[in-house]
């Protein structure tokens, strides 16, 4: 094989090696997090946290709506009892209950609102549970896949290394260090195919003795693009 195809060879395992690499670095930042299930999270926390909040005043009013009712009962037994005979004090009393009792309407509406509240907020619960049930599940078989993925990329790249080291070993170091100098300079493509007498990187034609000199193994770059020319 001459040197020339030894370094298109080599080009072949770095190119698949820089993909590979890219490909991996995909990989490992699609685990680091998903916006469906994060939004999905928060979506749950705030769904548990108005629950909390409202089953909350829901017990709240519910005590206040029981004590303000029982003294309202307390106050018309002592109203009935017949141990009340002062009249400003049975005008006192009365008043006292009308108000308490125009109180505990008030109450009872607001028990009622927060119990519907509660209803509301436990229904929102349950369908962020539900979606992020799904969600999470989605998350897990994609995650598993991914994980999957990272551990052949990872398996391949180093079966490239090694590769590519052992080629690299049986390459003239002089012929190496141009590859590797026009590898920098051309975004990883230091061969270009010949067909004819045309690199097809550039398109340009090459000269009939850089064509001649290429056939035969030299190591010949274009006149173009720089590129190191290897008959297809």
């Amino acid at each position: 094989m001459s040197q020339v195809s030894q370094l298109y060879k080599l080009q072949l395992i770095d190119t698949e090696i820089r993909e590979k690499t890219l490909r991996l670095r995909e990989v490992l930042q699609a685990q680091k997090g998903n916006k469906a299930l994060a939004a999905a999270l928060g979506r749950m926390e705030t769904a548990v946290s108005d629950l909390n909040s409202w089953q909350t005043k829901h017990k709240d009013l519910s005590l206040a709506f029981d004590g303000l009712n029982n003294k309202v009962k307390s106050s018309e037994n002592r109203l009935y009892s017949g141990k009340v005979t002062n009249t400003k004090e049975l005008t006192d009393l009365q008043k006292e209950i009308a108000s308490l009792g125009r109180r505990r309407e008030s109450l009872e509406e607001e028990v009622l609102e927060a119990m519907v509240m509660v209803e509301d907020a436990q229904g929102e619960k349950d369908r962020a549970e539900d979606a992020l049930s799904g969600i999470q599940a989605d998350w897990d078989n994609e995650t598993a896949s991914l994980k999957k993925e990272q551990n052949e990329l990872a398996l391949r790249i180093h079966a490239l290394n090694g590769k590519r080291k052992s080629l690299a070993t049986t390459i003239p170091a002089k012929a190496l260090t141009e590859y590797q100098h026009i590898a920098k300079r051309k975004g990883g493509v230091a061969v270009a195919k010949l067909r004819v007498n045309q690199c097809m990187v550039c398109q340009v034609s090459a000269s009939s003795n850089k064509v001649k000199d290429a056939r035969e193994g030299k190591l010949v770059t274009c006149g173009s693009c720089g590129r190191i020319l290897h008959p297809a």
